[in-house]
């Protein structure tokens, strides 16, 4: 999954995805190999220091006492597990340069240093690298800073000398253009059949993604168990807590300044997710993880700021009851979906095909058996990468992604179609990878490769091995033997003395029609 290279080294594995997240595994896996814990371990790590760097964000603006009960709350919320335990998304990442760039600029409130605007800067570069909706979270920002707090701009621009000024323009002229490069293409890819804008569907898939509803329903195909009704309502309360500090007229500059926070919160998630509705591409549960958990943030400083315009001592205590009560609510509504999530992974659970653990079994059956063939093919989109990752690296060199050409088969003309057939299944056995009827990320991937096989009798094929999970089946293992006799299509003989087969000028073709099939595709 190389996009562009720098000379040897990757630079994007997608069109919209940096290489960033591959340079940090790539050790990882060089010293321990691939494996669930090394797949799982520094997503979760690199999680926890997110929650970390949150809980030092809200002691150093609301104290040890207020910043404990959000970080208990997030650290259980379905919105931060569910896609932290698998990155799905990617999203760790994109939540810790979150973080890093909240904190650092409440902590140049506090001690104004230009390294920490530097620092920021870096920050917000690597998180777009790392993908590029991160711009959401970059303008909604700086839009954010501008509005809250134009003090700081004021005082940033009156110390700043001329060069300085021009240095920071030139710098950002430079950087908008390097965006609009990166991203206009990435826009317009599939633009032409995206639905239309559907503002309820995007304003449930945020409720959905900040429950846990989302994930949960993509990894198991249920999420019955799922109390969901806590986002709703915490949006709610915050727009309360909004119209209350606006009403109240406050004298003390600290409670100023933290009910000036509870407001940047609620903007910069707001711009958030009006940016995800205005982008066609966008609505996925990874997209709407952006805004998690700036809604509890912004309810954290309202509350604060309020609390501090109590004046009577029961007051206080009713409070504080109020607080505490809610955030036990949602504490336990937290503790509650986590639960049932992990109870989900008991053996005989359903999974969604892409997630299941029986992708071992079959990748133990493919590392025992795959030496035999001369190629293994991925028919449909969601095994290969896995399947690739968990081989030895002598079976690797024989295994191609194919789903972008059975998907777009039926749209290639009948030479095409042969000649990518004859590079797809070379002289010899060829072992195929599907999912199961009605389990297809894309059901025409498997219609085209049945089709395919039935109107080329010169490919014998069989059914060799299938893999069940919960009473269904999920997973197909085909064998076809090409014969070996003289086919309209001649490729190169394989060397006998090595692994490698070299490519003939029409595989070279092939694979060059199979990258711009993949490329029309777009993003998944």
């Amino acid at each position: 999954m190389v996009h562009t290279r720098l000379g040897p080294v990757p630079l994007f594995i997608m069109p919209y995805l940096g290489a960033l997240k591959a340079w940090i595994y790539a050790p990882v896996f060089a010293l321990f190999g691939v494996s669930p814990l090394t797949l799982r371990l520094p997503a979760i790590l690199l999680a926890a220091v997110t929650l970390l760097i949150f809980y030092q964000l809200m002691r150093a603006k609301l104290g040890p006492v207020w910043a404990i009960i959000p970080l208990w709350i997030m650290a259980v919320d379905p919105a931060n597990l569910f896609p932290s335990r698998l990155d799905w998304g990617p999203t760790v990442l994109m939540h810790f340069f979150q973080a890093a760039i909240l904190a650092l600029w409440f902590s140049y409130r506090e001690k104004a240093k230009p390294l920490k605007l530097i620092l920021i800067c870096i920050c917000a570069a690597l998180g777009f690298f790392d993908k590029f909706n991160f711009i959401w979270l970059i303008v909604a920002f700086t839009l954010g800073v501008a509005l809250c707090y134009p003090d700081s701009l004021k005082n940033l621009w009156v110390s700043s000398s001329r060069t300085a000024r021009w240095a920071v323009g030139i710098l950002f002229v430079i950087g908008l253009g390097a965006t609009l490069f990166f991203i206009l293409p990435v826009l317009h890819l599939h633009a032409a059949t995206l639905p239309p804008m559907n503002l309820k569907a995007k304003w449930d898939g945020l409720l959905s993604t900040l429950s846990g509803d989302a994930v949960a329903y993509f990894l198991f195909e249920n999420s019955t168990g799922i109390i969901s009704f806590v986002p709703f309502w915490l949006i709610v309360t915050d727009c309360y807590l909004a119209l209350a500090c606006l009403f109240f007229m406050v004298q003390n500059a600290e409670t100023r300044e933290t009910r000036r926070g509870g407001f940047f919160f609620l903007l910069i998630g707001f711009l958030i997710f009006v940016q995800i509705v205005v982008t066609p591409q966008a609505g996925g549960p990874h997209h709407y993880s952006m805004v998690f958990p700036l809604p509890l943030l912004a309810s954290v400083f309202f509350a604060h700021a309020l609390y501090g315009r109590v004046s009577t001592k029961n007051l206080h205590r009713f409070a504080a009851l109020l607080f505490v009560g809610a955030s036990t609510c949602i504490f336990v509504v937290n503790v509650h979906n986590t639960m049932w999530y992990l109870s989900r992974f008991r053996t005989g659970s359903h999974f969604n095909p892409r997630w299941s653990p029986e992708i071992y079994s079959l990748s133990q059956y493919i590392n025992e058996h795959g030496l035999g063939a001369q190629s293994i093919i991925s028919v449909d989109w969601g095994l290969h990468n896995q399947l690739h990752a968990l081989a030895p690296r002598k079976l690797q060199r024989r295994m191609r992604d194919c789903w972008p050409f059975f998907q777009q088969m039926e749209n290639e003309n009948q030479e095409n179609q042969v000649a990518a057939l004859n590079s797809i299944f070379p002289k010899g056995k060829t072992l195929a990878l599907t999912f199961a009827a009605t389990k297809e990320t894309f059901p025409e991937t498997r219609r085209n490769f049945l089709a395919a096989l039935a109107t080329h009798p010169e490919l014998k094929f069989r059914l060799v091995k299938d893999f069940w999970s919960a009473g269904e089946r999920i997973y197909e293992v085909y064998e076809i033997d090409r014969s070996l006799t003289q086919t309209a299509v001649d490729h190169a003989a394989p060397n006998r003395n090595s692994d490698y087969t070299p490519a003939s000028p029409m595989q070279t073709t092939v694979s060059a029609t199979l990258r711009r099939i993949a490329l029309k595709r777009g993003p998944i």
